[in-house]
């Protein structure tokens, strides 16, 4: 079901990042889409409905009526877009009612103008995907700090479900951007972030807490209250 709720958002370009040795370029699925290997860009639907389709038995390439799933968007809806494959992108359509993704064909949708070069200021923020959250602080020296706290599988889970609480991990660090993109690391733990106007593309290497735990997400940032 089509989510019409959505923030305005302002595109950059797509730049890659490392992504971990087993990311799949054929699967297309909300839990993998950051670590892929391919650039981020923003884009908007440019048809009246635009299905996001599945990746199995043949789909996307066997069309829209044997692919569709129930999500869908609507001409205008934004869209991040990574890997490509015989004409369809791998498609995110982020809500904070709950994200979708899918393939959809690329002539269905249109780029969004790109800023390359961010201030460090732009990344000024604080950030949440679920419960996890990042702040994002920019130093006089250019650089941008990021602080922020990770759960899995969430951070208040059933007691019954997960009797010892949530596994928890964080990160505390300092990174120079390098156009849209920072890297920052703090012991063994890794964390990727790219700037998507109002959106945060996250990805860590699985090494920044307790089992399962990950930053990895695409990240709102938090509007300052109204006076």
């Amino acid at each position: 079901m089509h989510r019409a709720w959505l923030l305005p958002l302002l595109a950059i370009p797509a730049l890659a990042h490392a992504a971990p040795d087993n990311a799949d370029a054929d699967t297309c699925r909300v839990s993998l889409f950051t670590d892929s290997q391919a650039g981020f860009a923003l884009a908007k639907v440019a048809v009246p409905r635009l299905y996001l389709l599945g990746g199995d038995d043949g789909c996307p390439g066997k069309g829209e009526a044997a692919c569709r799933q129930r999500a869908y968007v609507v001409k205008g809806d934004a869209l991040v877009l990574a890997q490509r494959r015989d004409g369809f992108a791998c498609a995110f359509y982020p809500n904070k009612a709950g994200d979708s993704t899918g393939w959809v064909a690329q002539a269905s949708v249109q780029p969004l103008p790109s800023a390359a070069q961010p201030t460090p200021q732009a990344w000024n923020g604080h950030w949440h995907d679920g419960d996890n959250e990042l702040q994002l602080t920019a130093n006089g020296d250019g650089s941008v700090t990021v602080t922020g706290d990770a759960y899995w599988p969430s951070a208040n889970p059933d007691p019954e479900q997960v009797p010892g609480g949530p596994h928890i991990g964080a990160v505390a660090a300092r990174g120079y951007p390098d156009g849209n993109r920072i890297e920052v690391s703090e012991d063994e733990c890794t964390v990727r972030l790219q700037l998507l106007g109002d959106l945060l593309v996250v990805a860590d290497n699985l090494q920044c807490g307790g089992a399962k735990v990950s930053f990895g997400g695409v990240y709102w940032r938090e509007r300052a209250a109204q006076r």
